[in-house]
């Protein structure tokens, strides 16, 4: 475990806060929020929100993530379309 905690690829993710992750920032419940940051919606960027976020601060509203067009280069990404269908 400890293996683990030492790598630097692992402590890259330590001091990231919601004010700096791309849509989180804006959010109004950026600090009670239990994201899982495991999964993101641009693979590539440590910033960017969280695949598995249902809120969208700019409109207030809720939408079901995994169906949102923007999100389904992630969700193949990260092979989740099977985990996806079972639910």
């Amino acid at each position: 475990m400890t293996e683990v905690i030492k790598k630097k690829s692992f402590q890259k993710y330590w001091h990231i806060k919601k004010d700096e992750i791309t849509v989180c920032k804006d959010c109004e419940f950026r600090h009670i929020c239990t994201d899982c940051r495991a999964y993101l919606e641009n693979p590539d960027d440590l910033y960017s929100k969280p695949l598995k976020c249902d809120y969208n601060p700019y409109t207030c509203q809720w939408e079901e993530w995994s169906t949102y067009p923007l999100k389904q280069k992630a969700i193949e990404f990260y092979d989740l379309r099977e985990i996806i269908e079972k639910s």
